[in-house]
């Protein structure tokens, strides 16, 4: 029998409610942390599976995003049923479903 594992959805949301722009624009991600960055650095010590959705992750290369940034011992998944090419080391892409995978 499977281990059943918790999934924490942990999305930067803007005011209003949404991810981006209507665009894919996330410009508003870029502002001041606070001390502690709102608790990231603690949460992301809990983490160690990512599942990603094709727009994420090509955003994230555009941002600059490098290999093992994430640490080496967390996880990567990309979703997406359309061919990526080379992908960043420690990802892996996903061709079925999120809900079957998780």
């Amino acid at each position: 029998m499977k281990k059943s594992r918790k999934i924490i959805v942990f999305v930067a949301i803007s005011a209003d409610g949404y991810i981006a722009r209507p665009d894919g624009d996330v410009s508003w991600l870029d502002r001041p942390r606070p001390k502690g960055n709102y608790g990231y650095g603690a949460f992301f010590k809990t983490v160690d599976t990512i599942l990603w959705g094709r727009k994420t992750y090509t955003k994230g290369i555009e941002m600059g995003m490098k290999a093992g940034e994430f640490g080496l011992k967390v996880k990567n998944y990309l979703f997406s049923r359309q061919p990526q090419g080379s992908l960043l080391q420690g990802f892996e892409q996903v061709k079925e479903p999120i809900k079957p995978f998780a």
